[in-house]
C-alpha cells in the first residue's frame, strides 16, 4: 500500500509531499492547482512512459518518489533484493519500499527501487504489485 508520495518540479508543483495511507484519499483543488500531476507522478511509479513535457518550466529535472509499505518477507521485499535494493523494516513484518522516478527535461530518465537504479519495467512490476496485491 502506497503511504506517502513526494512530487518535485513536476508541471505546476515544485514541490509537494502527499501523505496517503489507508482509507479513501480525495485529491480536489482548483483549476491550475496541480491535480493531473498527482496522477501523472503516480503513474510516472507504476512505471508510465516518461514525458519530458511535464517536467516544470526552468527546471533541469522532475522527481516523484514513493513509499509503500510492504510485508517485510513477503514477495515484493524479495524482488527488491533481488534486484540489488533493499527494503526499510519498520516493525510488526512491515517493511517502506522506496521507489523513484526522475525524468529530465531533455527526456532521460531513471528509476530507482529501494535505493538502487533499476529498469522502469522492474519499477512498475514492484509498484503493481506492492499497489494491488
Amino acid at each position: 500500500m502506497i503511504e506517502e508520495m513526494r512530487l518535485r518540479d513536476l508541471g505546476v508543483i515544485a514541490d509537494a509531499t502527499l501523505p496517503i495511507g489507508r482509507g479513501f484519499t480525495a485529491i480536489t483543488g482548483e483549476t491550475g492547482a496541480g491535480k493531473t500531476m498527482v496522477v501523472t507522478g503516480l503513474g510516472l511509479l507504476l512505471g508510465q512512459r516518461a514525458d519530458s513535457g511535464a517536467v516544470r518550466k526552468g527546471a533541469a529535472q522532475a522527481a516523484v518518489e514513493g513509499v509503500w509499505l510492504v510485508p517485510e518477507d513477503g514477495p515484493v521485499a524479495a524482488r527488491v533484493r533481488e534486484a540489488g535494493g533493499d527494503v526499510e523494516p519498520v516493525g510488526g513484518g512491515s517493511a517502506e519500499l522506496y521507489l523513484g522516478r526522475t525524468v529530465s527535461s531533455e527526456g532521460r530518465g531513471r528509476a530507482t527501487v529501494g535505493g538502487r537504479t533499476a529498469p522502469a519495467g522492474v519499477l512498475a512490476d514492484l509498484a503493481d504489485e506492492a499497489a494491488f496485491r
